[in-house]
C-alpha cells in the first residue's frame, strides 16, 4: 500500500540495509575496479565516436558536413596560417 503508516520507515530500513550490504561487498571488488574504468572509458570513446559519424553522416545539410570533414582536416597550412 503506497503512503501507509510506517511506510517511510521501511523505505528507510531498507536504504540502510542496502548501503551496509554494499560496504560489506566493496573490498571484494577491488580486482574489478580496473576492468569497470577501462570499460567505462572504452563506452564513452565509442559514443563519441559514433556520435561524431551519426552527425557527419546523416546531417541532411551537405554543405555543413563538408565544412566539418574541412575542419577535421590535417592540413598545415591551418595550423600556421600565412599573413
Amino acid at each position: 500500500m503506497l503512503g501507509g503508516i510506517g511506510e517511510s520507515e521501511r523505505a528507510r530500513r531498507l536504504a540502510k540495509n542496502f548501503v551496509a550490504a554494499l560496504f560489506e561487498c566493496l573490498p571484494e571488488t577491488a580486482e574489478l575496479v580496473p576492468l569497470v574504468c577501462a570499460a567505462l572509458v572504452f563506452a564513452a570513446g565509442l559514443a563519441i565516436v559514433g556520435d561524431m559519424v551519426y552527425q557527419l553522416m546523416f546531417d541532411p545539410n551537405a554543405v555543413d558536413v563538408a565544412s566539418r570533414l574541412d575542419a577535421l582536416s590535417i592540413d598545415p597550412s591551418k595550423w600556421c596560417p600565412r599573413l
